[in-house]
């Protein structure tokens, strides 16, 4: 995520541990969209600021960040976690989501990218705005484009338990 939930303007050059990255105009989504890959295969896309999903290698739900909330993955569900702050610290409560938030959570997830593929489809509904790869700009928006197939068949997958502290 960014260095400040409310502030993601500049993934392209804050978010140093994706590479490759990219960012784009996409038609229909009212805020650019930012993806990112780290080294180890876990990816993130961002729809302008909210919402945030993040998945692991095989496309499993790691974090999300949806209306201003975060979560992350229990492996059966995701934990609402949300800061508290008093005098002395700040403290995340956490709250797992019942079977009905998990399944709403996850459809608006899937909704997100049946819309983001079907405007995928017709490139000249996607407009790059800048990239940092070691391919080409075509290329990278295969991969892209491969990885989003692979979020809507895993849609309803978690990934494993991030571990948190107790």
């Amino acid at each position: 995520m960014a260095l400040h939930e409310q502030d993601r303007e500049d993934l392209m050059r804050e978010a140093t541990a994706l590479f490759p990255r990219a960012e784009f105009q996409v038609e229909q989504v009212n805020e650019r969209l930012f993806w990112g890959q780290k080294k180890n295969g876990h990816f993130s896309f961002y729809f302008g600021s909210d919402p945030v999903y993040q998945f692991d290698q095989n496309a499993f739900l790691r974090r999300a960040f949806i209306n201003g909330t975060l979560y992350r993955t229990q492996g059966n569900t995701l934990a609402r976690l949300t800061r508290v702050h008093n005098s002395t610290e700040s403290v995340l409560q956490r709250y797992d989501l019942t079977e009905t938030e998990l399944a709403t959570c996850l459809q608006a997830m899937t909704q997100h990218f049946q819309e983001l593929e079907l405007v995928w489809l017709d490139p000249q509904k996607i407009q790059m705005i800048q990239s940092l790869a070691d391919c080409s700009d075509l290329e990278l928006q295969h991969h892209i484009y491969k990885q989003i197939r692979l979020v809507l068949q895993h849609s309803e997958r978690l990934a494993p338990r991030i571990r948190g502290k107790r």
